[in-house]
């Protein structure tokens, strides 16, 4: 049961979708779910206009379990913009191997961004 909150690298993929070229900014902070603490990671990526890709990868090193993701997307020229969702990061079981998971969390940020 330790081994479940012990942090371990998670993929990830915010997807931006289409209107990533007006993005500038994104923030995701990861908050455990049903916790009223702080965000235990918060990341920040920075572009120029026009450089965000439509799906920014990501490696997040969190415990296995439900989340809480916030994204806060800064657009040029247009306001601030929040995608917020729960989130259930799983690990492989001790007695498999990691290469066993199939591919990473999708958060679909481009809802937010209509």
């Amino acid at each position: 049961m330790v081994e479940r909150e012990l942090p371990r690298d998670h993929d990830v993929v915010f997807d931006l979708g289409p209107g990533a070229a007006e993005i500038v900014d994104v923030e995701a902070s990861w908050i455990r779910a049903g916790s009223a603490a702080e965000a235990q990671l918060t990341t920040r990526w920075n572009f120029a206009k026009g450089a965000a890709p439509e799906r920014l990868p990501a490696r997040v090193r969190l415990a296995d379990g439900a989340w809480e993701v916030e994204v806060v997307v800064g657009r040029a020229g247009k306001e601030t913009t929040r995608w917020s969702g729960r989130v259930n990061l799983e690990g492989t079981a001790w007695w498999k191997r990691d290469n066993l998971k199939t591919g990473p969390v999708i958060l679909p940020v481009r809802e937010s961004l209509r």
